[in-house]
């Protein structure tokens, strides 16, 4: 498998739209910007030879190919009830089966499957080999670090709080939780939704990574508030997950 070929049949497919509207130019680079992220993880991990480096890669590139479109404006989703991992794997392996266009080789199909529909989703998969959650644990830290610089970047959601976080929602942060989306209802909610993700890293060089990219502070520093209070708050949940990367990356 080659990492030139790759790069080509994903320009190739990003050619039939239109870079300039909907999500395209964003998807665009979260994509780039997630191959990089995980060959960088797996490359640290010192378990994968060269060509499943390649693998970890590619899986970055194509997990959100499906939700490339001119259409939807929104950044990370595309409709309510749309998985986007099978959107991408429908996209790769079926209706324009980009896969076969990169290789002939199967011998990674089911990997590539696996790590890119776990994704979005709870937890790891369960009855496969440590080497196969390795690529799922990989492609999830580099979500977690690229949905900061999203956020940040291109904002899909308002950065402009003028409330807390529900007792709900606020209460699973203290206990060092994930937030599920589903408790979530205002934007001050979704703010704490996408920093609590930290909570769900795997690895410590991504802990590392989310340092050195001062992923939390550009956050923080991003939001539009008017109010000290709602303010002040925000800053210590900053500084309350800068001590605890730092305690995980074990300084």
């Amino acid at each position: 498998m080659r990492e030139t070929r790759i790069m080509k049949v994903f320009e190739q497919y990003i050619k039939k739209f239109d870079m300039n509207k909907g999500n395209v130019k964003a998807i665009y680079f979260h994509s780039l910007k997630m191959m990089e992220l995980c060959k960088d993880i797996a490359t640290n991990l010192g378990i994968f030879n060269e060509e499943e480096i390649i693998v970890c890669g590619l899986i970055g590139l194509f997990h959100d190919i499906g939700m490339i479109s001119n259409k939807f404006k929104n950044c990370l989703t595309l409709e309510d009830n749309t998985d986007k991992s099978k959107e991408s794997l429908d996209i790769l392996f079926e209706k324009e089966k980009l896969i076969r266009n990169i290789t002939e080789n199967k011998k990674y199909d089911d990997i590539i499957k696996i790590a890119i529909y776990c994704q979005n989703k709870n937890g790891l998969p369960q009855g496969f080999d440590t080497k196969v959650l390795h690529f799922c644990m990989i492609v999830k830290d580099a979500h977690v670090i690229e949905n900061f610089r999203m956020v940040t970047n291109y904002p899909y959601m308002d950065m402009h709080i003028d409330n807390f976080p529900n007792d709900l929602v606020y209460s699973d942060f203290k206990k060092y939780r994930v937030i599920n989306s589903k408790v979530s209802d205002n934007d001050a909610d979704k703010i704490l939704e996408v920093m609590s993700l930290i909570f769900g890293v795997y690895y410590t060089y991504s802990y590392t990574l989310i340092k050195e990219e001062a992923c939390v502070n550009k956050l923080v520093q991003a939001l539009k508030i008017s109010n000290k209070n709602i303010s002040k708050f925000f800053y210590q949940i900053g500084s309350v997950l800068n001590v605890y990367i730092d305690r995980k990356i074990g300084g």
